[in-house]
């Protein structure tokens, strides 16, 4: 029986853009709940708020420390 691989064939993403697509997709179900005239959680923008710090901080240490070879 062959042998089946769950992992992706490539590059894993950074933490970088692990955090923009976090941040992208908090910003699509915001866009979604205002235009379904949804409550919008407050959660959400707190969440938001967060992994845009996260993300400054992960980009500062990124430009200080160049990366590892």
């Amino acid at each position: 029986m062959p042998m089946q691989t769950t992992q992706r064939l490539t590059n894993d993403p950074t933490p970088t853009q692990r955090l923009a697509r976090a941040i992208k997709d908090i910003d699509r179900r915001l866009d979604w709940v205002h235009l379904n005239n949804q409550p919008v959680p407050i959660n959400a923008y707190r969440a938001r708020r967060i992994l845009h710090e996260a993300l400054a901080r992960c980009r500062e240490r990124t430009v200080i420390l160049p990366p590892a070879r």
